[in-house]
C-alpha cells in the first residue's frame, strides 16, 4: 500500500469570534482563507476536521452555530465539493473531486474522519470481509474497540468496495 505523509495547514491566521460577529471585512476575508488554505492542502478533508482547524484559528473549544453559518455561506462562496462520508461532509477543492492514490498516515484523525475514499486503499490491503476485516483496519491504527459508530461507518466502506 501507498503511503504518504498527511499534509496538515500549519500557518492559520488567528482569528476573534467578536470581531467576526461584529462583521469586520478583515476577520471574514481572513477566515476564507484560512478555509481555502486547508482545503487546498488537507483535500480530501471532513468539515469535523476543517471545524477543528477553525477552533485553532479562533482559539476557542467549540464553533458557535452563527460561526458555522459564516462558515457554511463561505464553502459556498468557495464553490466548494461536498460529499457524504457517512456521518461527515467530505471537502473537496473547487477543482474537483479526485482519485486518492496513497493512504495518507500521521494525521491523528479519527476512523470516520477519513473520507472512505481513502479508506478504499486501506481496506484493500485485507482480504478479509465484515466484523474480521474490521478488527484488522483497528488494528492497523492501534485500537481494540470496534464501536457501533466505527462498526456502521466500516461497513459503509466497505460497501463502496
Amino acid at each position: 500500500m501507498k503511503q504518504v505523509q498527511y499534509k496538515r495547514f500549519n500557518n492559520l491566521i488567528p482569528l476573534t469570534l467578536d470581531s467576526l460577529y461584529e462583521g469586520n471585512q478583515k476577520t471574514y476575508n481572513d477566515l476564507k482563507q484560512n478555509i481555502k488554505n486547508v482545503i487546498e492542502v488537507e483535500a480530501p478533508v471532513t468539515l469535523n476536521t476543517l471545524k477543528a482547524r477553525l477552533r485553532e484559528a479562533f482559539g476557542v473549544a467549540k464553533i458557535s452555530q452563527k460561526a458555522l453559518d459564516i462558515i457554511n455561506e463561505i464553502l459556498a462562496d468557495l464553490h466548494v465539493i461536498e460529499t457524504d462520508n457517512l456521518f461527515e461532509t467530505v471537502l473537496w477543492p473547487a477543482s474537483g473531486i479526485f482519485d486518492m492514490d496513497a493512504f495518507r498516515v500521521n494525521s491523528e484523525r479519527l476512523i470516520y474522519d477519513i473520507p472512505y475514499q481513502e479508506m478504499i486503499i486501506l481496506f484493500r490491503e485485507y482480504e478479509l470481509e465484515g466484523e474480521a476485516l474490521y478488527r484488522e483496519i483497528l488494528a492497523y491504527f492501534n485500537l481494540q474497540v470496534l464501536t457501533k459508530k466505527a462498526e456502521n461507518y466500516l461497513s459503509f466502506v466497505e460497501l463502496k468496495l
